[in-house]
């Protein structure tokens, strides 16, 4: 009897591949697709989600069954009402991590358990290697592609029973296998957003209208550069699109919920040498290792030096780094394998 498995299916060319190699290996393949009610958060009628129609055409073009999972109240939780409440508190979330580890791996992995499925497979960029207390995570084969940040807090029971067929492919490759399918997703653009980015506005709008009020753009000193548009706009680190003319170069360096100001100071002067992460993950018996940390998505690692205690991580680069934005996660890797990661607090230096 062949092996059950289910695959996060989104409708895009990288599900789908996952789940006709997987098919191809011989698994009972099983499409799964998370509704998550983003029309309704956004206060639109829900006239069926196109993700979920999208799935359904690539699973009957496979032959194998399609399922949707009502995560919508877990993705509220999680995610949406997080999101809006870190915004508020001059934070930069980043709910791509939050939605890894609470909803992917999290809920939409116990629902498939109630299918009496115990595998569990998605289109991500990464691979899964041994480590020394469980399974670690690897970057993916394709260096563009590679997904590992945003799956950094990813639990090692879920890893244990996770499968990442795309891993050890090139996009260009999965592309060519879809083409060779006849799937009519081989071409389909990526998505470069957040999944609710179409409806982000209007759920912020509803939870917390505040982040939309306009208030003045301030030096750290207190002088007024200019206006901006609302809180909601901005994230540390933010250079382009700020609209103060006129004066030299400026990135964001925080934002002041309390005073709804945005606070900038010249390019020049915004540098680090080290970080402070809560809510660590460290896969580690040693507390103090050498890493390449990377503090955003596709920007390069920085030579690290990381020590784990006292319920948090300490980063130090031994150099000046550009600033990260509090909110923000720093994923900890060595030899290509996250080992740790943490969210950055107010306190980075």
């Amino acid at each position: 009897m062949s092996t059950m498995i289910a695959v996060g299916m989104s409708g895009g060319v990288d599900s789908s591949v996952a789940a006709a190699l997987l098919l191809e290996d011989g698994y009972d393949v099983v499409g799964v697709t998370m509704r998550l009610g983003l029309a309704e958060a956004a206060g639109r009628a829900c006239c069926g989600e196109q993700d979920a129609l999208d799935a359904r055409s690539v699973c009957d073009a496979l032959g194998i069954r399609h399922v949707v999972l009502d995560m919508s109240e877990e993705f509220a939780a999680a995610v949406l009402e997080p999101y809006g409440n870190a915004l508020a508190a001059g934070t930069t979330p980043n709910p791509c991590v939050w939605c890894n580890e609470h909803v992917k791996f999290g809920a939409l992995v116990d629902g498939v358990r109630r299918l009496g499925v115990e595998r569990f497979a998605t289109g991500h960029y990464v691979r899964v290697v041994p480590g020394e207390a469980g399974p670690l995570l690897s970057r993916g084969l394709d260096a563009e592609k590679d997904q590992s940040y945003f799956l950094y807090r990813v639990h090692q029971a879920a890893l244990a029973c996770a499968l990442f067929p795309l891993g050890g492919l090139q996009k260009i490759e999965v592309r060519g296998i879809a083409a060779s399918l006849g799937l009519a997703v081989a071409s389909r653009q990526d998505s470069q957003d957040l999944c609710f980015s179409a409806e982000r506005e209007a759920i912020l709008r509803s939870s917390h209208p505040q982040l939309f009020e306009p208030g003045p753009f301030v030096t750290q000193d207190g002088a007024v550069l200019g206006m901006h548009r609302g809180l909601a706009y901005y994230t540390v680190g933010q250079r382009r699109g700020l609209g103060i003319g006129g004066i030299e170069p400026h990135r964001v360096v925080a934002l002041d919920a309390e005073a709804n100001t945005v606070v900038l100071e010249p390019n020049a002067a915004s540098f680090i040498r080290t970080v402070r992460l809560s809510d660590p993950v460290w896969h580690l018996t040693e507390t103090t290792a050498i890493v390449q940390a990377q503090t955003r998505y596709r920007t390069a690692t920085i030579p690290a030096k990381a020590t784990y205690g006292n319920a948090e991580i300490t980063v130090d680069f031994g150099c000046e780094a550009a600033p990260v934005a509090p909110g923000q996660s720093v994923v900890l890797y060595r030899d290509g394998v996250v080992i740790g990661g943490g969210i950055v607090g107010a306190d980075r230096g």
